[in-house]
């Protein structure tokens, strides 16, 4: 299990440090007033609803082993398990472990889709903004007139 701990801890450092790269980049067109900045949120935001699109069906089952795992959690009471261990029930116990370790690996593919989901709520406000700004802005000029 502590490899699949130190495997999530770089899986998620390497996907926050390219979130910060390619925000670095983005927040960089946008500062230099490119014109093209709107265009450039546009498509990155486009890489990232594909990548949450292909990811789907693996966090749909990554939920459902979630659930699956609080559901079993009601059966193995602290009593059951300490029953399990006075018999030595090890195959009970062993398939508790397996399924908490299975459970720990899907809160983590569960966590990973989450941190995509916030790289997509970001792009969305900030276009959401520009689209409000601009309709403000066109407001104001049509007011001067």
């Amino acid at each position: 299990m502590g490899q699949r701990i130190d495997q999530f801890c770089e899986d998620l450092r390497v996907k926050l440090s390219n979130i910060d790269s390619r925000f670095g980049s983005l927040k960089a067109k946008i500062d230099s007033k490119n014109q093209q900045a709107e265009q450039a949120v546009r498509g990155h935001l486009g890489e990232v609803q594909t990548r949450i699109e292909q990811e789907r069906n693996k966090v749909s089952a990554a939920q459902l082993k979630v659930k699956n795992w609080v559901e079993g959690r009601k059966i193995a009471t602290t009593e059951k398990i300490a029953e399990w261990k006075a018999k030595r029930e090890t195959t009970k116990l062993r398939n508790r472990a397996d399924d908490a370790e299975e459970y720990a690996a899907a809160t983590i593919d569960v966590a990973l889709a989450a941190v995509d989901d916030a790289e997509e709520a970001a792009l969305e406000a900030w276009l959401a903004r520009l689209d409000a700004d601009s309709a403000e802005a066109k407001s104001e000029s049509v007011l001067a007139s």
